[in-house]
């Protein structure tokens, strides 16, 4: 009988050593809420999100949109080009965590769009969702849209 005891008492030391990294949360403790990118702004406002830059004088349609198709290429990867009306956009891209890892519950696209029929202006929009539990927070990603800005500015824009 005490080989049986001394048994069933390493059995069951064994079993709880198993369980002593186990972590046990609370039923009425919160559950945890990561929070979007610090450059996420949420807003629906086609203004806020939208960037004009005026274009060089005298640049060539072709020459313009190769310098924005060129700007996006380094970086991204182009999901619908037309060069005659003068449209790039880019495919959601998923953000990544601090570990590098792909963070799905945050996207960003790219859109750049030549106006008018001489192309004299051209926007940059920088959109961005950022996903909760019952749906997508609509919004633009400000540091994403004022680096394409910059760069597509330097590349195309009006000598001030």
């Amino acid at each position: 009988m005490n080989s049986r005891l001394a048994a069933c008492c390493v059995t069951a030391a064994i079993a709880l050593s198993g369980c002593s990294r186990m972590q046990f949360r609370s039923p009425i403790a919160p559950i945890p809420v990561a929070a979007p990118p610090a450059t996420f702004v949420l807003t629906t406002s086609d203004v806020k999100a939208t960037r004009v830059i005026d274009v060089r004088e005298g640049m060539a349609k072709a020459v313009a949109f190769k310098a924005a198709t060129d700007l996006l290429t380094q970086n991204f990867s182009v999901y619908v080009s037309d060069p005659k009306a003068g449209f790039l956009m880019t495919p959601w891209q998923a953000g990544t965590t601090r570990e590098g890892a792909p963070d799905l519950s945050y996207r960003t696209r790219i859109i750049i769009a030549f106006l008018g029929e001489e192309w004299k202006q051209v926007t940059v929009r920088a959109e961005a969702n950022w996903q909760r539990i019952d749906g997508w927070d609509i919004g633009y990603d400000a540091k994403t849209l004022e680096d394409v800005t910059a760069d597509l500015r330097a590349r195309i824009g009006a000598k001030p």
